[in-house]
């Protein structure tokens, strides 16, 4: 007698331990942030500096999650390219998104710790991540727009060689 063994997971199953791995860390790193700022004295300013010890914490902690979603992140987006092949040419906008989410979150960490080195600037610092968002966005716009010709480049080539 056979026993209906579906897979609930299915079609998912190849993409899940990148994504498992990208959500623990992610969450593991956000609980020891939380536990780490809690400890007393955290809020002191580190002496001869204008910034706290928790932000130091905060900017430490963010450096490894912003690590973590960029490592995890593309590996993802490559365990979905190498899974689905029909979205192959749109897995680079994947890989991007993580890529920006990892900017903003250095952006957002580094804030606190450097804003006195651009109090006379303000508008460098978002300057300096807007030109580091710029190099991911543009090579995803060349991979995308090289991977979507070739396959109408490929299909035009077809369609002139059957008539």
């Amino acid at each position: 007698m056979p026993t209906n063994t579906q897979d609930p997971f299915g079609d998912f199953r190849p993409i899940m331990p990148s994504l498992i791995r990208l959500l623990a860390g992610i969450i593991v790193l956000i609980v020891v942030q939380s536990i780490v700022l809690g400890f007393p004295g955290i809020s002191q300013t580190v002496p001869g500096t204008t910034f706290s010890i928790a932000s130091f914490v905060i900017f430490t902690l963010g450096l490894v999650v912003a690590s973590v979603v960029l490592k995890y992140g593309t590996q993802l987006a490559n365990a979905v390219s190498n899974t689905y092949k029909t979205y192959k040419a749109y897995a680079p906008v994947l890989a991007w998104v993580f890529q920006l989410m990892a900017l903003y979150i250095l952006y957002s960490v580094m804030q606190t710790m450097v804003s006195s080195f651009f109090a006379n600037a303000p508008w460098a610092y978002p300057l300096i991540f807007l030109a580091m968002a710029l190099i991911p966005t543009v090579k995803v716009i060349v991979t995308v727009v090289h991977a979507l010709e070739g396959q109408n480049a490929h299909k035009q080539t077809i369609t002139k060689d059957q008539f």
